[in-house]
């Protein structure tokens, strides 16, 4: 449970490889060669962030975004390329790095599309680690990309059979305990009440709203006392769907 998050770096055989770079600065990665292999990657396991070499690709760009987000809806993807025409056709989760650049410019805005803020509420989807008010627990794999996807749509009413989408990559509904265990899950890891949520909401007959919580200058961030984990091992509740 205390792996990192892993980066999917998608880049043909070139001279130019970004994979030490990354994994220098302390980052998991995980290569594709090709556009095939990226989406059968993101198939098994949704990463935290994508990172393209557009031109060590035989792919066109276009059409390798639209596979990508299909499968990985609003996931931020880092498209690495020599020039900037084709950004206009580009989504709100689309990011640019043209050549040249120093490795720190690709490994900052890594970092910075991976930390999410809302209020006092920090959220480091690497390291799967939840910080509010001097507290810091550690997700689990499904707990994170929950978290993430309300996280990334603040203020949205999101119905079960999105969230059961994303999360799970299934359009079953006939089940959803595994949808409401982790919402627990997650309410345990950021509420000061768990049991009356405040950010985490229920919308009736519909689904559920994260609501973005106050700041409080920089409390989320001092030193926790503890790691904590939310959460039995996923093995030991009967009848859910598996964390990978």
């Amino acid at each position: 449970m205390g792996e990192p998050e892993s980066i999917l770096l998608v880049q043909g055989f070139t001279k130019d490889a970004l994979e030490p770079i990354l994994e220098q600065a302390g980052l998991s990665v995980v290569r594709a060669r090709n556009g095939k292999q990226a989406v059968e990657q993101v198939q098994k396991r949704v990463p935290a962030i994508i990172v393209v070499d557009v031109m060590s690709l035989r792919i066109g760009r276009q059409r390798l975004r639209q596979k990508l987000r299909r499968l990985a809806g609003e996931l931020p993807i880092i498209w690495i390329t020599e020039m900037s025409d084709g950004m206009e056709e580009s989504g709100p989760a689309d990011f640019y790095l043209t050549r040249p650049f120093l490795p720190e410019e690709l490994i900052t805005q890594i970092r910075s599309l991976t930390e999410l803020r809302a209020g006092d509420l920090v959220f480091h989807v690497l390291e799967r680690t939840v910080y509010r008010g001097g507290r810091a627990v550690r997700l689990t794999p499904k707990q994170a990309r929950l978290l993430e996807t309300f996280m990334r749509h603040p203020g949205e009413v999101l119905s079960r059979r999105f969230l059961m989408k994303h999360v799970w990559n299934t359009d079953y509904l006939g089940d959803t305990r595994t949808l409401d265990v982790h919402i627990r899950w997650v309410r345990q890891a950021i509420e000061e009440n768990p049991s009356r949520p405040v950010l985490l909401r229920t919308v009736r007959g519909v689904g559920y709203r994260f609501e973005v919580p106050p700041a409080s200058g920089e409390e989320a961030l001092e030193a926790p006392s503890a790691l904590e984990e939310i959460g039995p091992p996923p093995a030991m509740v009967e009848g859910l769907l598996p964390e990978s």
